[in-house]
C-alpha cells in the first residue's frame, strides 16, 4: 500500500458492511494484524475511529468486501500522514464542550445503531468514542437519545474529574 492512491475519506459514504456469507474469505491472520495496527492508530487519529469500528467485527471470517474497506482506510491514512492531535496551552477558565451523534441501524446484521462522542477542553480534543449501542433503536430520535445519554454520563465524569 506504499504506492497506493490516497483517499480523501476514511470510508465510502453510506457504506454498510455485513457478514457477506457468499464472499471469498481472505487471510484472517493478516486481516487481524492490520485491524490491530489501525486500532492502535485510533489513539492519536480519532478521524478513523468510526471506519475502524465498522471493519473490526469481521475479524473471524473476513471477506474481500471487508478487505476492500480496510484498504480504503489505509489509502486515507496514506493521504493524511501529517494529521494528528495538537494541544494548545489553555488560557482563562476551563471550558468543556462535547458533541454526540448516532446513526440508525447502521449494522445490517443486528440492526443496532452506532453512537459517538467527542469532548474538548479549551478547544483541545481530550476524549472520543465510537461504539455500537447495546439495544436496537426503533427510531432515529431514540438512537440519538441513547447516544446523548452516554455522552452525558461521560460529561458528568469529566466534570467531576476537572473539579
Amino acid at each position: 500500500m506504499v504506492d497506493c492512491n490516497p483517499s480523501k475519506y476514511p470510508m465510502e459514504a453510506k457504506l454498510q458492511l455485513g457478514k457477506d456469507a457468499e464472499g471469498i474469505v481472505c487471510n484472517p491472520t493478516k486481516y487481524r494484524r492490520v485491524i490491530g495496527c489501525l486500532r492502535y492508530l485510533t489513539h492519536t487519529r480519532p478521524d478513523i475511529l468510526y471506519a475502524v469500528g465498522m471493519v473490526s467485527p469481521y475479524m473471524e471470517q473476513p471477506t474481500t468486501l471487508h478487505q476492500q474497506a480496510v484498504k480504503h482506510i489505509l489509502r486515507y491514512i496514506k493521504g493524511t500522514m501529517s494529521y494528528g492531535i495538537q494541544y494548545k496551552r489553555g488560557q482563562g477558565a476551563e471550558e468543556l464542550v462535547g458533541f454526540t451523534d448516532s446513526d440508525l441501524a447502521g449494522d445490517i446484521d443486528d440492526r443496532k445503531s452506532t453512537g459517538g462522542m467527542v469532548f474538548y477542553l479549551n478547544g483541545n480534543l481530550i476524549t472520543w468514542q465510537s461504539q455500537k449501542q447495546r439495544t436496537v433503536a426503533l427510531s432515529s430520535c431514540e438512537a440519538e437519545f441513547m447516544a446523548a445519554t452516554a455522552a452525558l454520563c461521560q460529561a458528568l465524569w469529566l466534570r467531576s474529574l476537572l473539579s
